[in-house]
């Protein structure tokens, strides 16, 4: 039997930042302009890094 709580199944043993979980998020397929994805941003002052991600996601166009 597994000493897991059902809390922690899926969970990361290891810790992740602010800055890692808004980009596993983004990666995952969130929205960057979600209202929680907007709050989490301003919630951990993550706006460059969000601005990044979407510049460099960005679909090339000709």
């Amino acid at each position: 039997m597994s000493d897991q709580s059902d809390s922690e199944l899926g969970r990361s043993k290891s810790s992740v930042s602010p800055r890692e979980h808004l980009i596993h998020l983004l990666t995952i397929g969130w929205d960057p302009k979600s209202p929680l994805i907007r709050k989490y941003v301003a919630l951990n002052d993550l706006g460059r890094v969000l601005s990044d991600w979407v510049e460099k996601t960005k679909p090339i166009t000709k």
